[in-house]
């Protein structure tokens, strides 16, 4: 685990992300549960809206994250399927799970062969950063940066719970989303005390990608509430 630690610093991983729709904040905060697995949600029977009802990957169990961004290309596909519940969220997590015991990783979709790519340990988790990605076959160029893996869709998957002390910020696309989810929050009596982040690449599908390959950070504005961004 020292070398997955080690390695992380070595390549300037800062974070994980999980994204979920917006609405899935009052269960999260509001009951202080943090991040649960979709297992554990069925099994206690708590409400909840699942981003993949199916979880084709086999593991219900684990949750599932991205390294430094989020997976662009399911970000995108899942947004897009609910017509009626727009509004989604990137939640920024602390780097630990990366090194910590019971975590997998996956070099490119966990649901791809069923799940047969995921694996946990050191070697593993360098495959998401190798030349040529197992699994998919995506080429890393020179360029790519280096905190994120060579394919977009690298997934890490995670034993719940996440606990509310481990999410550093909650990314939106715009300082509207901002506002409308503190006032949200607000009216059901939660508290949200994690800064806000507005990131619009974050929900751009092609902007994220070229950047990640061409080793530029996305654009990240602080929400200050009542003040300006900037």
């Amino acid at each position: 685990m020292m070398r997955i630690q080690a390695e992380s610093s070595r390549r300037g991983i800062t974070r994980l992300c999980h994204f979920t729709q917006s609405r899935n904040l009052a269960h999260i905060f509001g009951d202080n549960n943090g991040i649960l697995s979709r297992h554990t949600l069925v099994a206690h029977d708590m409400p909840h809206n699942p981003t993949d009802p199916n979880r084709f990957d086999g593991c219900d169990n684990l949750i599932c994250c991205s390294i430094e961004y989020p997976n662009t290309y399911y970000f995108s596909t899942v947004r897009s399927r609910d017509l009626l519940f727009k509004d989604w969220v990137v939640l920024l997590l602390k780097p630990d799970y990366l090194w910590t015991a019971g975590t997998k990783f996956c070099p490119c979709n966990a649901a791809k062969a069923c799940g047969a790519h995921i694996k946990d340990g050191y070697d593993t988790f360098l495959t998401l950063f190798s030349n040529v990605t197992p699994g998919s076959g995506f080429n890393r160029s020179s360029t790519h940066l280096a905190c994120a893996p060579t394919d977009i869709q690298a997934e890490v998957l995670i034993v719940d719970p996440i606990p509310l002390d481990a999410i550093t910020a909650i990314a939106v696309e715009s300082e509207e989303q901002a506002k409308r989810e503190l006032f949200t929050a607000a009216l059901q009596g939660i508290s949200i005390d994690k800064p806000f982040r507005i990131a619009p690449d974050f929900y751009q599908r092609a902007t994220i990608s070229r950047l990640i390959q061409s080793g530029t950070r996305l654009q990240e504005i602080p929400y200050v509430t009542g003040g300006h961004n900037g």
